[in-house]
């Protein structure tokens, strides 16, 4: 019996340790992802000519954002959450602008 707690305990501790360093698919994520930049300038020509686009803020908490802009958490989307708590729905013509000072 005692061999059979110990295998156990042992069995236990193993996988215990397998969970706790397995990483799920929106951690393994880089902090900082090499994305497309683009300048003020081109938002605003992309503006005036009418293309559809959505801002989106995604940093800290503040006070003030730009006027229409959607704020998301940055702890509830990938590396830092799996962004399944995130419920903005934006339909696949728009332009998505992501800012964060």
């Amino acid at each position: 019996m005692k061999k059979f707690i110990l295998v156990f305990n042992f069995l236990i501790t193993i996988l215990f340790f397998v969970h706790a360093y397995a990483q799920e698919w929106w951690q393994k994520w880089d902090n900082y992802p090499k994305v497309p930049k683009i300048t003020a300038k081109e938002v605003k020509s992309m503006m005036l000519t009418g293309e559809k686009l959505i801002f989106v803020y995604a940093g800290y908490e503040v006070k003030e954002v730009v006027c229409g802009s959607f704020y998301v958490p940055y702890t509830k989307v990938p590396p830092n959450s799996d962004g399944s708590t995130v419920t903005i729905r934006i339909q696949k013509d728009y332009w998505i602008m992501c800012y964060c000072p």
